[in-house]
């Protein structure tokens, strides 16, 4: 059954069922009670495999409630519990899984120790925390995570620019895997801070490089041409923009945008 959570009754299932972002796939069972859920777009093969899993009973709710019964203080399933509270956005429930591994001293690898610093953030809206951890353990998997965390918090928070850009530079100088549409949201976010400008045109210089689809290569030349512009660097913009003109001449914001930085070039 789909559902759009954004009208009518939808609007309260999404309430019931803990949903916070879209898609959001929820398999139940008869009783109506939730057995998995799927967040996000998943591509054809891996999504199929994913149902397969469920119908299977791997890693569900069920079948990871019954391993708990069996052995309530085994970390793999308290950990893959507390995920799947958290994605069900039964927040209390996550921690209790959480707590529940640091007071069993079962966290070897210190995962439930940053995800209860990560919740604890959550609630206080408090950066600070997530920051100490990312300066105290900068080779953990989990920095990335919590300079990630931290940046968004600081970026909602709106009062202080320099901070959120040093935090950004920082999560995305640790990527292992660099990520042309994320760089991309790198770069713009320094043209709209006017903030290492440098940096930013390096990082969307190798989204444009990467990125295999040229719809969104156009957009990240039009990034590149925001950052030009920002760097006083009129002419190369326009050259950039008109590159985008020419790929979608009926796309107006592109249109705009050679308007905007023709302008600059000779103000009235």
């Amino acid at each position: 059954m789909k559902i759009d959570a954004e009208k009518g009754e939808g609007i309260e299932l999404a309430k019931q069922f803990g949903v916070r972002g879209f898609p959001t796939i929820i398999i139940a069972n008869e009783n109506g009670q939730e057995v998995d859920r799927i967040v996000g777009y998943m591509p054809p093969e891996p999504f199929l495999e994913k149902l397969n899993q469920i119908k299977n009973g791997i890693n569900t709710m069920p079948t990871l409630l019954g391993e708990l019964e069996l052995d309530p203080t085994k970390f793999s399933t308290l950990f893959k519990l507390a995920n799947k509270y958290e994605n069900m956005n039964d927040k209390a429930s996550a921690r209790e899984m959480i707590n529940a591994i640091l007071e069993a001293g079962t966290d070897s690898s210190g995962a439930a120790a940053f995800q209860s610093i990560l919740y604890d953030a959550r609630e206080t809206r408090d950066p600070t925390p997530l920051i100490t951890y990312a300066d105290k353990n900068p080779d953990s998997e989990n920095s990335s995570a919590a300079l990630e965390e931290a940046m968004w918090f600081v970026r909602g928070i709106g009062d202080d620019p320099d901070l959120e850009a040093d935090l950004f530079i920082r999560f995305v100088n640790g990527m292992k895997e660099p990520n042309p549409g994320l760089l991309n949201g790198f770069a713009w976010r320094m043209s709209e801070l006017e903030k290492n400008l440098d940096h930013a045109l390096e990082k969307v210089n190798w989204a444009i490089e990467n990125e295999a689809d040229e719809k969104n290569k156009h957009m990240y030349i039009d990034t590149k041409a925001e950052v030009l512009w920002k760097m006083g660097r009129v002419e190369e913009a326009i050259a950039e923009i008109e590159k985008c003109i020419s790929f979608d001449s009926e796309d107006k914001y592109y249109g705009e945008q050679l308007e905007k930085f023709q302008k600059s070039q000779n103000p009235a």
